[in-house]
């Protein structure tokens, strides 16, 4: 079975979700990785939002509605809402699950956390099984992000990952941010120590370096060995989503709406050379 391949909305920076949902099928693509914003507070890529964790069931509906007339579907939703160790952020991920449960995906991403110092790590995990237990009581597996944190790298996500023991709480990796928040990682070797717990994939190629942010077309950078990438998941039978996630290059000018596509577009290309719809 080909594994389901998608793109998240950041993809298409500022013109955000509503270019993904008009342009991905012209991509090539027919899913996407939908991200549910918090509310009132501003986006690093400065798109306006469809959906925060304060919208209605009425915007969930509108959604839908969008989705359907250009026959795209959700693979995952992004609820990335900030450090689970606050209280107020379970809050905010217990709404944004219910959001993503109305959408009817299974799997979201979102963040597992930091600690200030090793004093908080049961807090921590306390919070993480909470957001774990409300997601598995939807059908959601909730998916931790490669970022600073408890899961920032291979040793830190094995750590989690037998510390929780929870069947709703897995692993997003992203193949850009190994290198980016880490010196002197190997891509290839932190996955295959992790692969058994990977849910959700990132496709973001960069040149490896830390603190480089430079996260283009795929392909383009040549750092990440995405064939390698598909061979290690195909061998744990991962069945996707890979999602797309094409955040640009530090300093930049804004890109067009037309670049962002093409971007896009280009990556799709570059991944069916890799084998990756076959």
């Amino acid at each position: 079975m080909t594994a389901l391949v998608s793109c998240l909305t950041n993809s298409y920076g500022r013109f955000g979700p509503i270019a993904a949902i008009e342009h991905i099928r012209d991509a090539g693509l027919s899913h996407i990785e939908l991200n549910i914003k918090n509310h009132g507070v501003a986006s690093f890529f400065k798109e306006t939002p469809l959906l925060t964790n304060e919208s209605t069931a009425d915007d969930i509906q509108r959604v839908q509605e969008l989705l359907h007339r250009h026959q795209v579907q959700l693979s995952s939703c992004n609820i990335t809402s900030g450090n689970p160790l606050d209280p107020g952020v379970v809050a905010i991920t217990k709404q944004k699950l219910d959001l993503a449960s109305q959408l009817g995906v299974s799997l979201v991403v979102g963040g597992a956390g930091e600690l200030e110092n090793e004093a908080q790590r049961e807090t921590l995990y306390q919070h993480l099984r909470e957001i774990g237990d409300y997601a598995g009581q939807q059908g959601i597996t909730y998916c931790f992000e490669t970022h600073p944190g408890l899961c920032v790298n291979a040793a830190g996500m094995l750590r989690t990952m037998q510390d929780l023991d929870h069947p709703h709480l897995k692993l997003n990796f992203d193949t850009g941010n190994i290198d980016y928040y880490n010196q002197q990682a190997d891509v290839l070797e932190s996955l295959r120590e992790v692969v058994e717990h990977v849910r959700h994939v990132h496709l973001k190629d960069s040149f490896c370096k830390y603190k480089d942010w430079h996260f283009t077309t795929l392909g383009e950078a040549g750092g990440i060995d995405f064939l390698q990438i598909r061979y290690i998941l195909e061998d744990h039978n991962f069945e996707g989503p890979y999602s797309l996630e094409i955040e640009g290059i530090d300093g930049e000018p804004d890109p067009s709406l037309e670049e962002h596509h093409n971007r896009v577009k280009q990556s799709v290309v570059y991944l069916q050379e890799c084998g990756f719809f076959d």
